[in-house]
């Protein structure tokens, strides 16, 4: 038999962690113990839904042959340890049919604690030595690094699928909620012109209503954009459009239903300075996306600033808060979408305004700046090119 090296354990591990899930991990999985031990041919067994199954086979010689209905076999492998079979061992199991070509077998059971994910069947043409010690711990070693693969890609698989129910979930709900919302929604609008001039409790329970139903659709059409932007759907209607314009838009919306913060808007360029080829709606929702989370994550009373400006000929657009602030781990992920930091769980919103911001900034060829530090505060910059650039 191959002498077993640890530096080949060592490359393999490596190789197993970094191999994506799928077929191919099968495969490596399975070649590199035959290459580790010298066999003619190797076949891999996996538990799925409680029966063991060939996930991979090296050649059609060995695919019809197999000691996994054996119960004689079996109770040897309940043992967890790696066998060594001759052609007279298989014959005591008692295994019919089996090709004289294969001398002896090399089994190595794949346990994680005391659940059996599968099995690695090793075969050779030749009558092979016992295995040494020193060659059993290291062909144990490896069999764990396969196990840890194996649980990485089950967790992948899992994790996956759990997605897949979350934005399926979340699409068909958005979608059965934005009928009767608009509905609700347009009632209360009327309700809330009929009474905004009237200085009565009812007035200002409708003017409460109305604010939490702005906050109510802004939700579902975030959603809905989500959504869009997973399916390529999230189109852009280009046009000429002053910046300086779209901060206001998204201003007014927010004094409108926000009035404990206090917004500082710095506008160094004139409306027609400011305009640059971008989707106007899409450039509000975007403004209006680093207001909120700046909103979100400052105390009441406290400043925001909005300063546009231009930048070595490009348009920026800094919005800054004196609030909590963003760690360097929360930094990477936050633009990942439906991803809150741990100390803003209780904070209302689903953590998809940066994602959406990122995207929308991106159609607009366009960068996304954050700079952050915990119990200082945040600034996001972000630059978009000029009438003259996109052109």
């Amino acid at each position: 038999m191959k002498n077993i090296s640890l530096s080949q354990i060592n490359k393999s591990m490596i190789a197993l962690v970094d191999t994506k899930v799928d077929n191919q991990l099968y495969i490596h999985i399975s070649e590199t113990a035959k290459n580790l031990v010298g066999a003619d041919y190797v076949k891999l067994c996996l538990v799925i839904k409680d029966r063991l199954k060939n996930s991979y086979c090296s050649d059609e010689v060995i695919k019809p042959y197999t000691l996994i209905s054996n119960k004689n076999f079996t109770k040897l492998l309940s043992a967890q340890k790696i066998l060594s079979l001759t052609q007279k061992d298989i014959q005591k199991l008692q295994v019919k049919k089996f090709p004289r070509e294969i001398k002896s077998i090399l089994v190595v059971p794949l346990f994680h604690s005391k659940e059996m994910l599968g099995t690695i069947f090793l075969y050779f043409l030749n009558e092979r030595s016992k295995l040494t010690q020193n060659e059993y711990e290291l062909l144990a070693l490896y069999s764990h690094a396969v196990v840890l693969a194996l649980n990485k890609a089950k967790l992948q698989e899992e994790s996956h699928k759990a997605l897949e129910i979350r934005d399926r979930f979340i699409s068909l709900a958005s979608h059965e909620l934005r009928t009767p919302l608009t509905s609700i929604h347009g009632y209360i609008q009327l309700l809330h012109k009929r009474m905004k001039d009237k200085d009565t409790l009812e007035s200002r329970w409708t003017n409460e209503l109305y604010i939490e139903s702005i906050r109510l659709t802004t939700l579902v059409k975030e959603l809905l954009d989500v959504n869009r932007i997973k399916q390529g759907q999230f189109d852009f209607v280009f046009s000429e459009v002053p910046l300086q314009e779209v901060v206001t838009r998204a201003l007014d919306r927010y004094r409108f239903t926000d009035s404990t913060h206090n917004f500082e808007f710095q506008c160094k360029l004139t409306n027609h300075e400011s305009r640059v080829v971008g989707d106007f709606d899409k450039l509000v929702e975007m403004v209006s996306g680093l207001l909120g989370n700046a909103i979100k994550f400052s105390k009441p009373g406290e400043k925001i600033t909005i300063v546009l400006r231009n930048d070595h000929g490009m348009l920026s657009l800094e919005v800054t808060d004196k609030g909590k602030g963003i760690s360097k781990h929360d930094l990477n992920s936050i633009m990942n979408g439906f991803y809150k930091p741990e100390y803003a769980s209780y904070i209302e919103g689903m953590g998809v305004g940066l994602m959406l911001a990122h995207h929308i900034i991106e159609n607009h060829r366009g960068k996304l700046k954050i700079k952050s530090k915990e119990n200082i505060g945040t600034a996001v910059t972000v630059s978009l090119p000029t009438i003259k650039q996109a052109n």
